[in-house]
């Protein structure tokens, strides 16, 4: 038997090496193979990572067929393509009148899970460990790969400290898959501390000046801080702030080294410092603050002088001055050289005249209305507060030039020209200008005739279907720059990562129309061969596939990837999860989708702290308020969060919440994707309340509750919801007529079903400026759910929003809510116990109102009693009032909470003291500053007709009691005429709705 084997590293050297060479005695030794026919192809081992069937497909070396020796160099590189071998080995022998051929491999590996353990000090923390390896998903495993791995990671532990850290790393083989699982065992070791720093270079400042900057050792008690990489990065930033604070614009600052001292356990860095000139900018001409030149002047933020950031500080102070009105600003810079230790940097300003822009003018334009190109420019003319001078700037005009021809060419319009002039002392009144804009549209051209080839594997029709450059429509490079990403995103869903698209146009037959040609190369289809998740610890696997948007057999689609990617997120049990296609550059059609999870901690906390200052003041027994004073509530939320509970994506969440008017405790368990429904949600609650924020009384409140929430679509959702309350009056707080306080200080319990349905069409959940939102919410409570008392309940809110212009947003919201009681033998109104009634007014709802002081109120105490019925109106005028970031609204608030709907009245007066069904009216003030987490308001209201009545001046309930039954005629005198208020104060964050 002669054997003959080709021996190949892996790489491409391997494959130059077998397409170069050939050896004489390779040649020699297969010469009497040449020519024979394959008799049989053997893989040894025979398990392969790739099919059989995709194997044989593969190899240019056929059974059955003459063995050449070009066809086994070509079969060993198709293998190698794939990225599955690491290593292959062909040998060959004689098998009747042909040759078998056995190629003999070993496997590549590709990186799986990578995770650390050990003994280790924060910081760093595991996924910083873990990044610092840089062993990305699904890539190749390498040993120069893991020395690396362990190289960052130690440079990572040294840089905080942690020089007698040790990484050692265990393995996992997944050999069905490939796949390897690095598992980093770490030893942190002692954290060192902070030495006295070496300090090199010309310092130009005392050393200890320096060295207390870095801030490396303790106040006070002067010890040496431990060392970690944030501190070590403040402490260098610190330095570089004490040069810039000298005006040393031109200092360095460089770590050059640290030294370990294992017997002190310290870490001595070195500096190399270069403390470079004082530099003065000084403006002459125009005075500009100090604090306002570093914004505008580059030097500053660089930390470096050229004439490149001069020239841009000069552009920055030009567009500045124009920006406050000095449009004909002149603006150079004049260096001075380094003396004594100083330089000087001077910026001529010639500021001319202050303008305002007064008018801009846009003429030509006939396919767009003005308003639709102004609302695209930045340019602004002159209005009160937020721009007294108008916003105007070379540098502004030619954006809004560029803006004004990009929407236009985009329409078709390809020879657009668009010229500006700016005319001066405008309408005969000195100091304003107007800007003219003159468009020449030029002719449009619309598409002819479209024609797409090489599709071969998609529906044409369909992507047809798709595209902006149909037939008849506007031609533009920026309509087929979109369908060519269209078609393109097209093709990577359906599993096509390389296809490229070409286009052509030409004109048509018919005047301004362009026939258009697109060439699409598909090139090969790649599948899902399985789906891999790794990194589960607690949780359960089948979680996690039910969640899956892609599996074995599907189009290799990187929007399905991510797809499936969020909605693991969406489970809100990991804290990270990796996707990632392994062997991404293999030349396979089919590879393995990686799924790499890093399980959230179960638990969390959040605290959080607020107040509320409004017309809420009052003792818990006083009569002397009825209307509310002016007060100040603190607020503390503590929230404890226990995730993914039995590993399955439950939680259980306590919320708690105590302030001065209220003290609340909820308790609640979900289920989230409920009966392995993504769309359903299901989650029982039980809670405690104690609240004080109705000033009529003190209640108790005991509640459990199961809640079905059903996602309908992205914008759209319903809640079924069973609920069961026990409302409890404190009757010493009840500040009501003795003769109904038997009646309403009575315990209820309530059973109640309700049906919630949401849409929320809102462009911004947080400041919203276009869009809607509604709720409507139907709740029956009946005997045969364990209700003492029998209604049906309607509560409905509607919000619109309407953006007029850039920043100016019109909004209103309307909510109408009703309470019907049935099977009652009394009056009906009474009927609903006094826990269960509406009470409106305050920030949310009409603020003509203090904090739930609309509606009804008690003829003697005049403290309110609430509704059956309510109806509130609110409109806002929200607009810009200087800068970007504070803005003010004009609001009406009009409505009332009714005793009952027999008694709703759109009447505008009040008929005497006892009449409250009337329809209040308010108008006010708002201001809004822009912040993070959302807008900080402020509003100031006046009532224009709030309600009278007569309130019983007492100092506690108990002498209301004792007053008798008729307080007012045993003491007339303390039974005062009063007045709801009309001057009404908010201040919270967030918009009114």
């Amino acid at each position: 038997m002669c054997l003959v084997r080709l021996l190949l590293a892996c790489g491409p050297c391997a494959l130059l090496f077998l397409v170069v060479l050939q050896p004489l005695e390779l040649a020699g030794q297969t010469s009497r193979y040449e020519g024979k026919r394959v008799a049989d192809i053997v893989f040894e081992p025979r398990e392969q990572p790739l099919e059989d069937a995709e194997i044989a497909r593969m190899l240019p070396l056929k059974r059955g067929e003459p063995m050449h020796i070009a066809t086994v160099r070509a079969s060993i590189a198709r293998l190698f393509a794939t990225g599955r071998y690491e290593d292959i080995q062909v040998d060959a022998e004689p098998h009747e009148d042909g040759v078998i051929v056995t190629f003999i491999t070993r496997n590549s590996w590709f990186i799986g899970n990578v995770s650390v353990s050990g003994h280790m000090f924060s910081p760093p923390n595991a996924s910083q460990l873990v990044n610092a390896a840089r062993l990305e998903l699904g890539q190749p495993y390498t040993e120069a790969k893991l020395s690396q791995a362990i190289a960052g990671q130690k440079r990572l532990l040294e840089n905080n400290g942690l020089f007698e850290g040790d990484t050692r790393p265990k393995f996992d083989y997944d050999t069905l898959h490939q796949q390897i699982n690095i598992r980093f065992e770490i030893d942190s070791g002692r954290r060192a501390h902070f030495g006295p720093p070496v300090l090199q270079g010309d310092l130009k400042l005392d050393p200890a000046k320096i060295t207390s900057a870095t801030k490396f050792r303790r106040f006070l008690i002067h010890t040496w801080k431990p060392m970690s990489q944030i501190r070590m990065h403040q402490g260098l930033d610190g330095v570089r702030a004490l040069y810039l604070k000298e005006d040393r614009l031109e200092s360095k600052v460089a770590l050059e080294s640290v030294a370990y001292d294992a017997g002190t356990n310290s870490a001595i860095p070195s500096l190399v410092i270069d403390g470079g000139p004082r530099i003065q900018v000084n403006t002459i001409g125009f005075k500009i603050s100090e604090g306002r030149l570093k914004r505008l002047v580059p030097i500053y933020e660089e930390r470096a002088v050229d004439n490149d950031l001069l020239a841009e500080g000069a552009r920055n102070i030009r567009d500045y001055l124009q920006s406050q009105g000095y449009f004909e600003a002149e603006v150079q810079f004049k260096e001075q050289k380094v003396r004594d230790d100083r330089a000087t940097v001077d910026y001529l300003i010639n500021s001319g005249r202050q303008h305002r822009l007064e008018a801009i003018v846009i003429r030509g334009n006939e396919y767009f209305k003005t308003e639709v190109l102004r609302e695209r420019m930045y340019l602004q003319t002159a209005n009160f507060l937020q721009f007294p001078h108008g916003r105007y700037s070379e540098n502004f005009t030619r954006r809004d030039v560029d803006t004004i021809s990009n929407l236009y060419q985009s329409n078709g319009f390809r020879e657009v020209k668009v010229t500006t002039r700016v005319e001066d002392n405008y309408r005969g009144k000195t100091g304003d200008i107007a800007v003219f804009f003159q468009v020449n549209e030029g002719p449009q051209y619309f598409v002819g005739r479209v024609q797409m080839d090489g599709v071969e594997r998609l529906d044409k029709a369909k992507l047809l279907s798709r595209l902006s450059c149909a037939e008849g429509q506007p031609f533009s490079e920026f309509n087929v720059a979109a369908d060519r990403d269209t078609i393109l995103a097209r093709y990577s869903d359906n599993g096509f990562p390389n296809a490229t698209f070409e286009w052509s146009s030409k004109p048509s037959a018919e005047r301004y129309k362009i026939d258009l040609t697109f060439v699409i190369h598909e090139g090969r289809q790649e599948f899902v061969r399985d789906v891999l998740v790794n990194g589960l610890q607690t949780t359960e696997p089948s979680l996690v596939f039910h969640a899956l948007d892609i599996k074995a057999g599907d189009p290799l689609s990187p929007t399905a990837i991510a797809a499936t990617q969020r909605r693991l997120y969406g489970l809100g049990v990991f804290a990270k999860v990796d996707a990632a296609i392994q062997n991404p550059d293999g030349d396979t059609p089919s590879k393995y989708v990686l799924f790499n999870m890093e399980e959230a901690a179960r638990y969390s906390l959040a605290v959080g702290v607020g107040a509320e200052l409004t017309r809420i003041g009052g003792c818990d027994t006083c009569l002397d308020a009825p209307a509310g004073t002016a007060g100040f509530s603190p607020r503390v939320a503590v929230d404890v969060t226990r995730t993914n509970l039995w590993g399955v994506g439950h939680s259980l969440v306590l919320s708690t919440r105590a302030s001065t008017l209220d003290q609340r405790a909820i308790l609640t368990y979900t289920w989230p994707q409920f009966q392995q429904n993504p769309s359903l949600t299901l989650s029982f609650s039980g809670l405690y309340e104690n609240s004080k924020d109705i000033r009529t009384f003190n209640s108790r409140r005991e509640q459990g509750s199961v809640q079905l929430a059903q996602r309908i679509s992205k914008a759209t959702s319903l809640l079924y919801r069973f609920t069961y309350r026990r409302n409890a009056i404190d009757e010493g707080t009840l500040k009501i007529s003795p003769l109904l306080i038997p009646l309403l200080s009575q315990p209820v319990r309530v059973g109640i079903i309700s049906l919630t349905w949401l849409q929320d069409k809102r462009d911004d959940p947080v400041d919203p400026h276009r869009g809607m939102f509604t709720t409507v919410d139907l709740g029956l409570a009946d005997h045969i759910f364990g209700s003492q008392r029998d209604f049906g309940r309607i509560l409905a809110r509607n919000a619109s929003y309407y953006a007029l212009g850039k920043r100016t947003v019109l909004a209103r919201s309307t909510q109408i809510g009703d309470i019907t009681a049935f099977n009652y033998s009394g009056d009906p109104a009474a009927a609903i116990p006094l826990a269960e009634r509406f009470f409106g007014g305050g920030a949310s709802s009409h603020r003509g109102f203090a904090e739930n002081q609309a509606g009804p109120r008690d003829l003697v105490t005049g403290f309110p009693i609430g509704g059956n019925f309510t109806f509130f109106n609110q409109t806002e005028l929200r607009f810009p009032l200087i800068g970007d970031n504070l803005g003010a609204v004009l609001f009406h608030d009009c409505g009332n909470t009714y005793t009952s709907i027999s008694h709703f009245s759109l009447r505008q007066s009040q008929r005497d003291v006892q009449d409250f069904d009337y329809m209040v009216h308010a108008v006010g003030l708002g201001i809004r500053y822009r912040t993070p987490v959302g807008p900080l308001r402020v509003d100031f209201a006046y009532s224009i007709n709030s309600p009278n009545f007569i309130g019983f001046k007492a100092n506690s309930t108990a002498d209301l009691i004792n007053a008798g039954v008729n307080p007012c005629q045993t003491y007339p005198d303390k039974c005062i005429f009063q007045n709801a208020g009309h001057l009404q104060y908010f201040f919270s964050i967030g918009q009114t709705f």
